[in-house]
C-alpha cells in the first residue's frame, strides 16, 4: 500500500462550490429491513444517475462495496483534497450535476506525493470512481517524477486506468499495475489500459549537451472512452451527423468524462470542444514535455473528434520535436557561478 503523505501547501483555484465546503457529512439511516438491490443502493447514494438495469445481486454487491471504501477511505467530498475536489467540482458544474454528486463517487485508496502542488517531484496514486449510474467502478492511476538537475531535466510518467464490470472481493484491496519497463508498459497489463504516457530519453543525452528529446504517445482510443462513458454514466448513442447541437452535447459529455479520469488525480486538464475555446494544461503534473498540447489533441481523437486547427498543430508539434531533439537545451556558457559551473534555472 503506498503511503499517505503529501503536502498541505496547496494554493489553488477557486472551488466552484466553495461556499458549500463545510456541510455537515450525512449519516444514512439504515434502511427497512429486507432492502436490497437498486432500492438499497440509491437509499445510501442516491440520487443515482439514470441507473441501468442490473440485477438486485448486482446492486446490493455494488452497494456493500461502495460503503466498504468509504468506511476505510472516506469519498473526497468528505475528505477533502482541494487539487482533486476543485477539478471534480468544476466538471459537475460543467455538466449541471448537483455538487458533490461525482466527488462522493471518488475515493483516494493511496496517494503518495513529493513536493508540493506548484511542483510536484514524484507521485504514485491510485484513486476509485464508483458509477453513479451503474454496479461498476474504474480504478485510475498515476506515477509521476519530474526533477530539474544541473543540466538535465528527469521526466517520465504514464496514467491509466481499469474497469470494474462485475463488483467482487474486498473494497479496500486493489491490483496494483505492474511499473516495470518502460512507462508505455505500465499500463498495458492485467486489464489495466493506458491513457498516456511520456518521458525525456537520456540515452546518452546528458550534461551541457543534454536535449529535450521528448518520447511520447496516447493510449487512449475511442473504443476505451466509450466502456470509460458507459461504466460511468451509461450507454449513451451517438446522434445523427445533421443534428450539430446534439453532438455538441455528445461531445461535451465525452470529453468531460475523460477529463474525470484526470480530475480524480488532481489534473484539471480544460480540453476544447469548439474552435472558440481553449486547451489550459493542468497545475503542477507536467504531462507533456514541449509546448505542443499533445494530450488534449488525442482527448478529442478519441472523443471521434478533431477541430479544425488540430491538424496544423500536429504538425507544428512534430517540427517542435524535431527541433528539440538537435538543440542542447542548456545556454549556460556565460552563466557561471565562482566556482566556474553553468546552473540550470529551472524555466520551461
Amino acid at each position: 500500500m503506498w503511503g499517505m503523505s503529501d503536502s498541505d501547501s496547496e494554493e489553488e483555484e477557486e472551488n466552484p462550490y466553495a461556499d458549500k465546503a463545510d456541510e455537515v457529512i450525512e449519516v444514512k439511516e439504515e434502511p427497512p429491513a429486507g432492502t436490497t438491490g437498486l432500492a438499497l443502493a440509491e437509499h445510501y447514494f442516491g440520487p443515482l444517475l439514470s441507473p441501468v438495469a442490473a440485477t438486485p445481486a448486482q446492486w446490493t454487491a455494488y452497494t456493500g462495496h461502495r460503503r466498504g471504501a468509504n468506511a476505510k477511505y472516506n469519498n473526497i467530498f468528505h475528505r477533502r483534497k482541494k487539487s482533486i475536489n476543485n477539478a471534480v467540482a468544476s466538471i459537475e458544474v460543467q455538466l449541471g450535476l448537483e455538487n458533490g454528486t461525482l466527488q462522493k463517487c471518488i475515493c483516494i485508496l493511496g496517494r503518495h506525493v513529493e513536493g508540493d502542488y506548484i511542483d510536484p517531484q514524484n507521485a504514485d496514486i491510485v484513486v476509485r470512481i464508483y458509477s453513479p449510474a451503474a454496479p461498476k467502478y474504474i480504478d485510475v492511476h498515476l506515477k509521476y517524477h519530474c526533477r530539474t538537475r544541473l543540466y538535465e531535466i528527469e521526466w517520465y510518467y504514464s496514467l491509466g486506468y481499469k474497469i470494474c464490470n462485475r463488483i467482487s472481493g474486498s473494497p479496500i484491496e486493489y491490483s496494483d499495475p505492474s511499473t516495470n519497463g518502460p512507462p508505455s508498459l505500465w499500463h498495458c497489463r492485467g486489464g489495466w489500459q493506458s491513457i498516456c504516457w511520456g518521458l525525456y530519453d537520456d540515452s546518452g543525452n546528458y550534461g551541457r549537451n543534454w536535449r529535450r528529446v521528448e518520447v511520447a504517445d496516447m493510449g487512449l482510443h475511442e473504443e476505451g472512452v466509450i466502456d470509460v462513458h458507459e461504466a460511468l454514466f451509461g450507454p449513451s448513442e451517438k446522434p445523427p451527423s445533421g443534428d450539430a447541437d446534439a453532438l455538441l452535447a455528445y461531445r461535451r459529455k465525452l470529453v468531460a468524462t475523460v477529463r474525470l479520469l484526470f480530475a480524480a488525480l488532481g489534473a484539471n486538464y480544460e480540453v476544447a470542444r469548439t474552435e472558440d475555446e481553449r486547451d489550459e494544461r493542468p497545475r503542477g503534473f507536467m504531462l507533456e514535455g514541449l509546448s505542443d498540447n499533445w494530450v488534449a489533441r488525442g482527448i478529442r481523437a478519441a472523443c471521434g473528434f478533431q477541430l479544425s486547427s488540430d491538424a496544423e498543430a500536429a504538425m507544428r508539434g512534430k517540427e517542435e520535436r524535431r527541433e528539440s531533439a538537435t538543440q542542447p537545451d542548456f545556454y549556460g556558457e556565460d552563466d557561471e557561478d565562482e566556482d566556474g559551473y553553468g546552473f540550470f534555472d529551472g524555466g520551461w
